[in-house]
């Protein structure tokens, strides 16, 4: 079962400042994928550039753009030098020292790994280019890693990643969030639309909606997947109709004392929401007031 790469482009940001004598490049990329589902043991970043290169794909930043469109969320960095310093049992294949290793972040702008030279696991700037001078030059997309629609694929390419998404309807997929109340100091993130509560997030975290609907948004954040109602969540960008990613073909029913009654089947415009939206305001509030926000 492979894992989620938009999840683990997130899982690392809970062990920022987190000491490299604890968790060096190679631990600490191991660690973020034991998060997610994944438990892989190599000795070493180059025991990784290898591994990738046999199952998978590797090339410099600009190759992986013009080849899949960008690099995507949760790709693995590395910096391959020439220098001679990788261990002799791997000078004979002539590839180079891979001598760090990290992950492109969800921000869209980064890199996260644990750096020798600052003592911690830190963020650092990476834009899909490759960085001269001792940078990140090297991408590796892992067979292991479900990379979706964060890049069009092709579908026979390495068997990586699934064939390209079906455009013939519209969809919101990885927009940025910003975790908005107007009281309280967290919103609650649970495991499905109205299911167990996976955590309470603090008011101005960033989250990824990769699924939005009316109602609810599923949203990444912190190594952490999980639904937060829409209400609750700052979109930043645009908006492209879609469907709830909860299932909106029945729904609950006031009743005649503004309880819940019989399920009916309903069917939403967006000019039949916005007449129904006072009503369902109040019906919002009456819930909330029983059960609390989120």
């Amino acid at each position: 079962m492979k894992i989620d790469a938009l999840s683990f482009s997130w899982a690392g940001d809970k062990y920022l400042g987190r000491s490299y004598s604890e968790m060096d490049c190679q631990a600490f990329v191991e660690r973020c994928m034991r998060d997610c589902g994944l438990n892989k043991d190599l000795p070493g970043s180059n025991a990784w550039y290898r591994e990738v290169m046999k199952h998978g794909w590797v090339g410099s930043p600009e190759e992986c753009v013009k080849k899949f469109g960008q690099v995507p969320k949760g790709a693995l960095l590395f910096i391959l030098e020439h220098d001679g310093k990788e261990p002799a049992k791997y000078k004979p294949d002539g590839i180079g020292n891979a001598s760090h290793i990290g992950i492109k972040t969800g921000r869209n702008d980064g890199a996260i790994h644990s750096s020798h030279s600052k003592g911690c696991v830190c963020t650092s700037k990476f834009k899909d280019k490759t960085i001269p001078n001792g940078g990140w030059n090297r991408v590796g997309l892992y067979d292991q890693f479900d990379y979706g629609k964060s890049v069009t694929w092709v579908q026979e390419h390495d068997g990586i990643g699934d064939k390209p998404p079906d455009q013939s309807k519209d969809e919101v997929v990885n927009l940025q969030g910003i975790v908005t109340a107007p009281s309280g100091s967290t919103v609650n993130l649970r495991k499905t639309p109205d299911g167990d509560l996976v955590d309470r997030i603090p008011i101005g975290t960033e989250v990824m909606v990769v699924d939005y609907g009316p109602e609810w948004c599923k949203v990444v954040t912190g190594g952490l997947t999980g639904y937060m109602m829409t209400q609750f969540i700052d979109i930043q960008g645009e908006v492209v109709p879609g469907e709830d990613p909860a299932d909106q073909s029945k729904e609950d029913s006031p009743g005649a004392d503004g309880d819940i009654g019989d399920k009916v089947e309903l069917t939403f415009s967006y000019e039949a929401m916005a007449n129904a939206y006072p009503f369902l305001r109040t019906l919002c509030d009456q819930i909330e007031k029983k059960v609390g926000r989120g």
